[in-house]
């Protein structure tokens, strides 16, 4: 909020079938966490579209969601459980992708005058370029983020694409460090 309070929604999603080793080595979840602490999928994912303002009757038009990939990923995913769920999601200018921003400044690209941040994000994701490393860990270490929690984890990489934004931005959200403190889950989401 404007006073830079953060609100956190803590949850781990049930998969349908246990998740594989190589999402264990990457996330640190496990099976066990998920079979303790998850909830299944609907609940999360009306609790997610209330964390974004998004109803079944519209949306709340002061939103700005801010994801890394959130286009080229996650959308896919939202805009899919949105419309089965009969909710709307917001309109593309509510929307600012942090990695087609961090990829077109790799590759010198500039957004067209008339060009809307989320069709421009999406015409920078869409270049192919082999060897442009535009991930979030990539797009912290060259806004000089530190990352001292993993990577793959809800929680964090919501954390870090909002620093992210703000270096974009010259701009601070939220002052200080107020992210490293004890957790329980997720806190976050991060589809």
């Amino acid at each position: 909020d404007t006073n830079g309070e953060i609100e956190e929604y803590d949850i781990f999603i049930k998969p349908a079938q246990p998740i594989s080793d190589e999402i264990k080595n990457i996330t640190g979840i496990t099976n066990e966490m998920l079979n303790e602490k998850g909830v299944e999928l609907i609940p999360a994912l009306q609790a997610l579209f209330k964390v974004m303002g998004v109803r079944t009757d519209g949306y709340d038009e002061d939103i700005k969601i801010i994801g890394h990939n959130i286009i080229g990923f996650d959308n896919l995913f939202l805009y899919r459980y949105a419309n089965e769920m009969g909710y709307q999601m917001p309109k593309i200018d509510h929307y600012f992708d942090t990695a087609g921003e961090f990829r077109a400044m790799l590759l010198g690209e500039k957004k067209y005058i008339d060009e809307t941040d989320h069709d421009f994000h999406k015409r920078i994701l869409n270049i192919f370029s082999k060897g442009v490393r535009y991930n979030l860990t990539a797009a912290c270490k060259n806004y000089e983020i530190e990352m001292p929690d993993a990577a793959h984890r809800a929680n964090h990489d919501c954390r870090y694409t909002m620093r992210v934004f703000e270096k974009q931005k010259g701009i601070t959200l939220v002052k200080g460090d107020p992210f490293h403190k004890e957790e329980a889950g997720q806190s976050g989401f991060n589809f």
